[in-house]
């Protein structure tokens, strides 16, 4: 996996509302699609990374390859909706979240998803150490060494480890160690939740690596390899 320096380059920008208002809404059916306004367009340049905040909330979209944007389409509704089109990436993670992120309960909805994926789920990063982590509710992450499951939220996830040597991150090139948990079983269209002090305890305790510092959390798509899709989804 290649990630994520968060440094902006170009970015053309199309129209993004940047009006932060409070309170979050539970969708209750999937989330419209046909809305184009508040786009970001990442597309010209080999990597292309940004941020931001709408609604109250952080969005990040980072892109190697291809083209990418993030929309906003029913946020002015659900304040954390967000949508992603992708077309023959080499690695694109967006998504929106907060920023710090914390060991809060994610609530979200998967409203649309389509074409080819590797992972939809949780996503975020730590300083002091310096740790990328994943929660897997679609697709899956894997690789490096097995640390054992956690049960969370009715579910098993097979936890992982792995060390990134000279890889982008959120502080330029760097090594840093990663925790991927892997469930994938959700379906669209329906609320769910993401227990993250369960995940957080267990890296802590079973990790080795400590946990650090929140930097950003979101909930996020990660695709990577020559993909095209779409996902819709909201977070709460």
């Amino acid at each position: 996996m290649k990630l994520h320096k968060i440094s902006i380059c170009t970015l053309t920008i199309l129209t993004i509302a940047m009006v932060i208002v409070g309170g979050c809404q539970q969708p209750t059916e999937p989330i419209a699609t046909e809305d184009t306004q508040n786009e970001l367009s990442v597309t010209s340049l080999k990597k292309t990374a940004g941020t931001g905040w709408d609604h109250g909330y952080f969005w990040s979209l980072y892109r190697e390859g291809g083209s990418a944007s993030i929309t906003f389409p029913s946020a002015g509704t659900y304040a954390g909706n967000f949508a992603i089109s992708y077309s023959n990436v080499t690695d694109v993670v967006g998504g929106k979240g907060w920023n710090p992120g914390s060991a809060r309960n994610v609530n979200y909805n998967i409203g649309a998803l389509s074409g080819s994926y590797n992972f939809v789920g949780v996503y975020g990063w730590t300083t002091n150490p310096l740790i990328e982590y994943y929660v897997a509710e679609k697709g899956s992450v894997t690789g490096g060494t097995y640390i054992n499951s956690v049960t969370s939220d009715g579910h098993s996830y097979s936890v992982y480890k792995q060390q990134r040597v000279n890889a982008p991150s959120i502080i330029g090139t760097a090594t840093f160690w990663q925790y991927k948990d892997t469930w994938g079983g959700a379906s669209t269209g329906s609320n769910r939740t993401v227990t993250m002090s369960n995940h957080i305890n267990n890296w802590k305790s079973k990790g080795g690596q400590g946990f650090g510092s929140y930097n950003y959390m979101i909930f996020a798509l990660e695709a990577w390899g020559g993909k095209s899709g779409y996902i819709n989804a909201t977070v709460w």
